[in-house]
């Protein structure tokens, strides 16, 4: 009984191993978009198991994304009838009049349309981005949550 097992969980592991063997996935470096088109100084090939492929294709598109966790200064937030169309006017007076050359976003979270300025990496450029607009927009505060890391100062 025990050689009967012993064959069958043999057979078993030699099949999973060819089986997976002949699972492999190729693709070329490229296909991660790490270099802008064109720039590419060097190619490669790498083979992987299939699940890898699928865990490496939504990475890419994480990345693609360019979002990062990073800081924010909420200038305004308001529900009501009127509020998106409020939230649109806060955000181009501030994309207008701002010294600082911050992006504004308008988004909604239910039940609220809110203002965020700027994409702040750390919680001092958000604190000096906050101080150079409190008397436009009192009552702003720093808030932490996902920022387009393309728009940030490098």
């Amino acid at each position: 009984m025990k050689t009967k097992f012993l064959i069958l969980t043999l057979i078993t592991l030699i099949f999973n191993t060819l089986t997976a063997a002949a699972q492999r996935v190729t693709f070329d470096i490229d296909e991660l978009g790490i270099f802008p088109e064109g720039n590419a100084t060097a190619r490669a090939s790498v083979n992987c198991d299939p699940a890898l492929k699928s865990i490496e294709s939504g990475l890419i598109e994480a990345g693609k994304k360019r979002q990062a966790y990073g800081y924010s200064v909420q200038i305004f937030f308001e529900s009501g009838v009127d509020a998106q169309k409020k939230a649109e006017n806060v955000a181009k007076k501030f994309e207008n009049d701002s010294k600082s050359n911050k992006k504004a976003y308008v988004f909604y979270e239910a039940p609220y349309f809110k203002v965020r300025a700027g994409d702040c990496r750390s919680r001092l450029e958000a604190t000096r981005l906050k101080k150079s607009i409190e008397a436009q927009f009192p009552g702003c505060f720093i808030i932490e949550c996902k920022i387009d890391y393309k728009n940030c100062d490098l």
